[in-house]
């Protein structure tokens, strides 16, 4: 560096600062942006192709603005990009027919915590913590209709994932709701295709 002009050597030395900055980052990962080395627990052995990604570090709790969900019904399954990077990915069940979950664009409408059910047929309301009631843990709605609410929630019946069994709901396992219920707001566009 003794031959270079003081801009050139000011660069230089920004570039060599910052390969060494990444240099620590991997060595010492502080974002835990690695993924977890887990093994999936026995009930769960019927769920291989769910897929764990890297969690967003401690100071990143993103905007809404820079999260938004795909739901690929024909996979069974949602991912959540921060940007354009996948940074999770949930297997679901989805509308059975007649019933089928809608098509389009959409956006996070509603958020509660150990929701009661009301039945889309009867009527009847079905208060949280139940065992008929079908909601889990977490609800997060992205339709509302004068035939219903849709949205994204928890079960009572977890082996039925991966299954066409809702009435147009997004049916998760209830970890996996509340993992999600933590990276979506109110506002967060959600995209339906087939």
């Amino acid at each position: 560096m003794q031959g270079l002009n003081p801009l050139s050597r000011s660069f230089a030395f920004l570039c060599l600062m910052a390969a060494f900055g990444l240099a620590i980052m991997e060595w010492r990962d502080p974002l835990d942006w690695k993924s977890a080395n887990t093994q999936p627990t026995d009930t769960f052995q019927n769920l291989s192709n769910r897929i764990s990604s890297r969690r967003l570090g401690w100071f990143t709790r993103v905007k809404e603005s820079d999260v938004r969900v795909m739901v690929e019904l024909s996979d069974r399954k949602i991912s959540v990009y921060h940007h354009d990077e996948i940074i999770k990915q949930y297997l679901v069940a989805i509308g059975q027919t007649e019933w089928e979950t809608p098509e389009g664009s959409f956006e996070v409408i509603q958020k509660s915590e150990y929701p009661a059910w009301q039945h889309p047929i009867t009527g009847e309301i079905i208060p949280a913590g139940r065992k008929q009631n079908p909601l889990g843990s977490r609800w997060i709605g992205f339709l509302s209709s004068k035939d219903g609410e849709i949205g994204f929630h928890g079960t009572n019946e977890e082996s039925l994932i991966g299954e066409a069994i809702s009435h147009g709901c997004i049916r998760m396992l209830n970890e996996d709701v509340e993992d999600l219920y933590t990276y979506l707001e109110l506002g967060t566009p959600v995209i339906v295709k087939r």
